[in-house]
C-alpha cells in the first residue's frame, strides 16, 4: 500500500470523480506518507487506510534496492516483489533528481491529492509521472 495512491486514483487525477486504477496503475513507486490498517477485536470490520503524498524524505533508494536485487535472505517471497522495488527503485531517483532546486538542495515532494481533495493544482505547478509538485505534501490533507 505504502506506493499506491490513498483511494487507489492513478496519478493525475484531479476530481474526486476520477474512477480507481486497476491492477498496479495506481502506484506511482514512490514511498507515501503512511498507511495503516486495522479492525475490531471480534472479526467484524476492518480497515485500511494509506496517502496520496509523497515526500522526498520518505523515500530510501537503499531499502528499494536491497529489496529488489539485495540477498535473497532479504528480499520478500512476493512473485513481483523483485520488479516492484526495482521500479520504486528507479523511480526514487528520478524523484530525487526532480526534486533538485536550482540552488542544490533538495525540497518537497509531490501529490496526487491536491489540497488533500483531488483539486486542480495552479496552472504552471510542475509535474513528476501526473503528480503536482507540492513544497509540503502532507500539510493540506484535511
Amino acid at each position: 500500500y505504502a506506493m499506491y495512491d490513498k483511494y487507489f486514483k492513478n496519478p493525475g487525477c484531479t476530481s474526486p470523480s476520477c474512477t480507481p486504477g486497476t491492477g498496479k496503475s495506481s502506484s506511482n513507486w514512490l514511498i507515501n506518507w503512511y498507511f495503516a490498517w486495522g479492525g475490531d477485536n471480534g472479526g467484524q470490520w476492518s480497515w485500511r487506510i494509506g496517502s496520496s503524498h509523497n515526500h522526498m524524505g520518505y523515500q530510501n533508494p537503499f531499502a528499494a534496492w536491497v529489496l529488489s536485487d539485495g540477498p535473497a535472505a532479504l528480499r520478500p517471497l512476493s512473485p513481483t516483489a523483485d520488479d516492484d522495488w526495482a521500479q520504486s527503485l528507479t523511480r526514487q531517483l528520478q524523484f530525487y533528481a526532480w526534486l533538485q532546486s536550482a540552488e542544490g538542495a533538495i525540497a518537497g515532494g509531490a501529490t496526487n491529492s491536491w489540497d488533500g481533495a483531488y483539486g486542480t493544482p495552479p496552472a504552471g505547478t510542475p509535474t513528476f509521472f501526473g503528480l503536482a509538485y507540492d513544497v509540503d505534501p502532507v500539510y493540506p490533507d484535511p
